[in-house]
């Protein structure tokens, strides 16, 4: 049987990220990336019969740690705008992982696919059914997404999620504390611009992709919206100079939601409340 290890690309077809570093052994840094995504994922809820769903999965790095961890009746579905990151996937470990695919979406994106056609994101409805995933994790995504696209991607999370599963994402949020490390002389993002009416800032005004940070009242609105529920507290991380809230897999906040479940129809209360004053 192929060991997870075996099945890490070649350095040579791997982005600068996701190379090793100095004193790893081959293909280190790969698995060492991976697990760090899942044990932190693990502690949010991943459990081994679920169904995944990785958005921006890039190279695979979760996709491969994931492998290891979910059993016969788990699946992994990752999504990605980088065709050549689906080919790679697709090429090295895909086949060979039962219950493991992987999808291109041909998303317009400054950053990462510029020379797409000209399919929004902020439209993009991800082709799956509704309710059809346990779990879905992204790491970095929404730090490329900008406002129409984040408040599209948050409610189709909520379409796919079953009630009771998990969402948890990593972003960069704007709350009183980091915009004050921000707005500092030695910031540590250097001049950032407001962005989207003042519900995000942005390092480039004519590339906001490229990295974006969302107002935190924003993105819990659009929780709300989604029927997903927040759960606390929320993991605030180093990049915007202050101090790490909890151990994490990156310097990035992370927010983990819960998928409520659907609200009983007015009718059913209705008949509750008459069978209620019967009973009296």
């Amino acid at each position: 049987m192929t060991s997870v290890r075996e099945l890490v690309p070649p350095q040579n077809v791997l982005p600068a990220y996701a190379r090793d570093r100095p004193g790893d052994e081959p293909g280190g840094h790969f698995l060492k990336s991976g697990q760090r995504f899942l044990d932190a994922a693990r502690s949010r809820g991943l459990a081994p019969h679920h169904r995944v769903l990785d958005l921006g999965c890039g190279v695979g790095r979760f996709a491969l740690a994931a492998a290891g961890f979910l059993d016969e009746r788990g699946s992994y579905v990752g999504i990605d705008v980088s065709r050549r990151s689906i080919k790679l996937c697709r090429a090295h470990f895909g086949s060979k992982l039962p219950n493991f695919r992987f999808v291109h979406a041909g998303l317009f994106n400054t950053e990462y696919n510029p020379r797409a056609a000209a399919q929004d994101a902020s439209a993009y409805r991800f082709p799956f059914r509704r309710e059809s995933f346990d779990f879905v994790f992204s790491n970095s995504l929404f730090t490329h997404l900008v406002p129409e696209a984040t408040e599209n991607y948050l409610l189709e999370i909520g379409r796919l999620l079953r009630p009771g599963g998990r969402a948890f994402n990593t972003m960069f949020l704007l709350n009183p504390e980091s915009l004050a490390h921000l707005d500092a002389p030695d910031s540590p993002q250097g001049k950032t611009h407001e962005f989207g009416s003042g519900i995000a800032r942005v390092k480039s005004l004519e590339n906001p992709e490229a990295w974006i940070a969302f107002d935190e009242g924003f993105i819990r609105e659009l929780h709300r919206r989604s029927g997903l529920e927040v759960q606390e507290p929320v993991r605030y991380g180093a990049w915007s100079g202050r101090q790490e809230t909890e151990p994490g897999f990156g310097a990035k906040d992370y927010v983990v939601a819960r998928k409520l479940p659907p609200s009983p129809p007015k009718r059913l209360y209705r008949r509750l409340r008459r069978s209620l004053r019967r009973l009296r």
